[in-house]
């Protein structure tokens, strides 16, 4: 199943109306349908109209509306008039018959395939793997969305929504010795709190957590993900910068690419490491001369004069530093 990409923002307003999908909402009839009314919805997210008719569905209309009184709102019943496009109501300051259009009072309901399978293409779930997503582990709250390699290994992802008011049931699930021993439960709501230990040796993370927040188009956080599930049961995490470098293995990991870069060379892995210490003094735009300076700190002549010449023959570099300025150089973080 194939859908545009939302921009980051508009994926995060998605998710947020996917937890809140669940709630019960009474319509015309006075049947109670799960869903967030138009006027939690219509310009009180990024999503566009566009967006809204091709990520939620109309499930019915709302019986009743907040209507404006006296500064503040009131519940007021809505009936059907005449006109299709709008449902009208009693004002409660005048009594006089008010009107307010279709879309304000629609039911609406995320489309729960389509938005799963999204989230499953962030963490490349291959597609063979994903028949938990039509198929809910627990109806309405928890899905299996497959397995995806996050660091060395392949990991059973789960998804779940309302996760603080079916908590008991979600853990239960994951108690049972017919799931796998370990895994990595994503939700759409709010974090558990902290003192609540996880079931057996699962680890949970927040969409809004794992996103990555600063770049315009939807990108999970892979190593934070690892991070994650490395954590005992009752660690805390620590914050994370975008960069990590890792100086044993002399590996640069950037949050928002796919992969490290195992870096090869004294002098390479130098220059990455200062870059990487400054990043944590929050000077990320380094003049090119210091950066060398850092990587020849046991000679005065004889060293390079430009970046080029240090990470000469590894082209795989630019991915991993650009060149904004002219002589200033920094990480790449799109």
């Amino acid at each position: 199943m194939s859908s545009k990409r939302l921009p980051t923002r508009s994926l995060l307003d998605l998710i947020d109306l996917f937890e809140r999908s669940i709630q019960s909402i009474s319509d015309l009839e006075g049947q109670r349908l799960q869903g967030v009314p138009g006027w939690d919805v219509i310009g009180r997210t990024s999503l566009t109209a566009p967006d809204i008719g091709e990520w939620t569905e109309c499930i019915g209309y709302a019986g009743h509306y907040p209507a404006p009184c006296d500064g503040d709102r009131m519940q007021v019943e809505l009936t059907e008039g005449d006109d299709s496009a709008r449902y009208q109501y009693r004002c409660p300051e005048t009594f006089r018959k008010k009107y307010v259009p279709a879309e304000m009072v629609t039911i609406y309901a995320v489309s729960r395939d389509r938005l799963l399978n999204m989230i499953a293409d962030l963490l490349e779930v291959p597609q063979v793997l994903r028949s938990g997503i039509e198929r809910p582990a627990i109806q309405g709250v928890l899905w299996h969305l497959g397995k995806a390699r996050i660091g060395p290994a392949m990991v059973d992802i789960w998804f779940t929504r309302a996760l603080a008011e079916t908590v008991d049931q979600v853990f239960r699930h994951f108690q049972s010795t017919a799931v796998p021993e370990q895994g990595l439960i994503l939700t759409s709501g709010a974090p558990l709190p902290t003192f609540v230990r996880p079931p057996r040796s699962y680890r949970f993370a927040t969409m809004q957590q794992v996103l990555v927040d600063y770049v315009p188009q939807p990108c999970i956080d892979m190593t934070l993900l690892h991070r994650i599930l490395s954590l005992p049961a009752d660690g805390v995490l620590p914050p994370v910068m975008a960069v990590h470098f890792d100086e044993v293995g002399n590996v640069l990991t950037i949050r928002t690419k796919k992969k490290p870069w195992p870096i090869k060379g004294v002098r390479q892995a130098a220059a990455v490491r200062y870059m990487y210490e400054q990043a944590q003094l929050d000077r990320w735009l380094l003049d090119a001369g210091e950066i060398l300076t850092a990587a020849y700190p046991d000679k005065q002549v004889g060293k390079s004069q430009r970046m080029q010449n240090i990470f000469s023959g590894n082209e795989e570099w630019k991915e991993y530093i650009c060149n904004p300025q002219k002589g200033k150089y920094c990480f790449c973080l799109d």
